[in-house]
């Protein structure tokens, strides 16, 4: 199934060309890289592996899970080379394990130009020191003033790659590096919005992994649409809150990285949080699962508890899927421990 080329033309022209390196040729970093590249930029795509490397310059197909039906721009090159990403970029787009991307950036921060935009794509916390990966990566490269992004929203890598509309939002605390991002890759089938809420869009992106979880509990408990529409209604609030109490704005959590972004992973099949959570409810064990792929929602629940806790906040959606991943409980537990709370109002 070879994607359609359609050009990427806005109604406004931003036609610079620029250098754009994608560090990680897994299924998302496959479609940033696309959608550079379908935006006419100059694109090197990372990877380790030097057969994928081979296979992508030569077939120009990504053999990887999820991508290897598209055929790739020809201006897509792909390199294990990692200086050759790197250096010169003018944006450098991280599409690793979030766990894994302050290691990275603080062993390879000398092949990173001081004025290239960073745009992190990767949605969770880093859970060695409970940070925003913003925080943990900055941290980590010694560089506080480094230019520095977060894309986030609805958006599985296989409807970007079949240029199916999407949209999604980019943050930083400058908004013109926030711009520089929306204005290189924004197209007629990837609209971007910008943001100042880099909190706000991070707690998004991150939180509603644990979220969709036990979105998947629920479904894998065998539950109905009332019982997922609660769930997921009572998680925006939480979701929402917690967001706030950690310095985010409100808005930002109806927005694309909150609601939109649960939305897709609550109901998505495609979800690899949503699966772990049916699959947990069918009876396989944890530690199997995470063998097999990476689910950033599980970390994450953890740092979600620590969050509220520190504020002091009452969020017992979040609290309940940690006991539950944690193995302190079961479905039916859970089921008591949310449904006999104390009655209340709404709001």
């Amino acid at each position: 199934m070879a994607s359609q080329h359609i050009n990427a033309g806005m109604p406004e022209d931003f036609s610079e060309i620029l250098k754009i390196g994608v560090l990680g040729a897994g299924a998302f970093g496959t479609s940033m890289a696309t959608v550079a590249a379908r935006r006419g930029h100059q694109v090197v795509l990372w990877a380790r592996d030097e057969n994928q490397v081979q296979t992508i310059n030569e077939t120009k197909r990504n053999p990887k899970h999820g991508t290897q039906d598209f055929v790739l721009p020809d201006n897509l090159v792909a390199t294990n080379v990692l200086e050759e990403a790197c250096q010169g970029a003018d944006i450098l787009m991280l599409a690793l394990p979030a766990q894994k991307i302050p290691d990275f950036c603080r062993q390879h921060a000398s092949l990173i130009d001081k004025s290239t935009v960073i745009c992190n794509t990767a949605k969770g916390l880093y859970v060695p020191t409970q940070q925003l990966l913003s925080d943990a990566v900055l941290e980590a490269m010694g560089r506080p003033d480094q230019p520095y992004a977060v894309l986030s929203g609805p958006s599985f890598a296989v409807e970007i790659m079949q240029n199916m509309p999407t949209a999604v939002v980019v943050a930083s605390k400058l908004l013109y590096h926030a711009v520089t991002i929306q204005r290189a890759l924004s197209s007629l089938t990837f609209r971007i919005y910008s943001s100042q809420d880099l909190v706000g869009v991070q707690l998004g992106g991150a939180l509603k992994n644990p979220l969709a979880v036990g979105a998947g509990m629920i479904e894998g408990a065998g539950f109905g649409i009332n019982t997922l529409a609660a769930y997921v209604t009572r998680s925006s609030s939480e979701l929402r809150s917690l967001c706030i109490a950690m310095g985010g704005h409100p808005d930002t959590i109806t927005g694309l990285s909150g609601v939109g972004d649960l939305m897709l992973t609550a109901f998505g099949s495609l979800s690899r949080n949503r699966t772990l959570g049916q699959r947990l409810m069918k009876g396989e064990k944890l530690e199997d699962l995470l063998k097999e792929s990476t689910v950033e929602g599980v970390p994450t629940a953890e740092v979600a508890a620590i969050y509220s806790n520190k504020c002091g906040l009452e969020t017992p959606i979040f609290d309940t899927i940690q006991k539950m991943l944690s193995g302190k409980i079961g479905a039916a537990e859970a089921q008591l421990l949310l449904m006999n709370r104390p009655l209340k109002s709404e709001h």
